[in-house]
């Protein structure tokens, strides 16, 4: 019985060890394209491509600074929300139609992912914020590089 906990435990960690190696090679990949002094749009490209296949989206496009509509969020936590003054909905699935994630680089909002999910579960809460961390590199790209923004 020992033995047999132990080969479970090893095979957990031993899928912990490919994820972990899987999102760091996706952090380092989204940081290359910035090192490399590309635009700041091909920086969104890059991350708009990874968050598709990171998080299983069926689409995904980037719209600059405008805050229209009430959407759900996809929060820098891994958090899935809609914000509403008589009520905070928390999701477990995707909800219907897109949901946003902001873009937001040294304080400043810049624009926000629009993602369009495919129905179903919510990836993991340990996926989540590991996926969305591009997005903070992408606002960082667009900060440096002293794009407008909106306040």
């Amino acid at each position: 019985m020992i033995v047999s906990q132990l080969a479970v435990r090893a095979r957990r960690l031993r899928t912990t060890v490919i994820m972990d190696a899987a999102h760091l090679s996706s952090l380092e990949g989204t940081a290359r394209p910035a090192e490399d002094g590309r635009s700041p749009e091909a920086v969104v490209e890059y991350v708009r491509r990874e968050l598709v296949g990171l998080l299983g989206l069926r689409g995904c496009r980037f719209e600059y600074g405008t805050l229209m509509g009430h959407l759900p969020r996809l929060e820098h936590d891994g958090g899935l929300w809609l914000r509403r003054p008589e009520r905070v909905t928390e999701y477990a699935d995707w909800p219907t139609g897109e949901t946003e994630l902001r873009v937001v680089g040294g304080g400043h909002y810049y624009g926000r992912f629009l993602l369009d999910p495919l129905p179903g579960p919510l990836s993991s809460e340990e996926d989540r914020p590991v996926a969305v961390a591009p997005a903070a590199q992408a606002g960082s790209a667009l900060d440096t590089a002293g794009l407008s923004h909106q306040a």
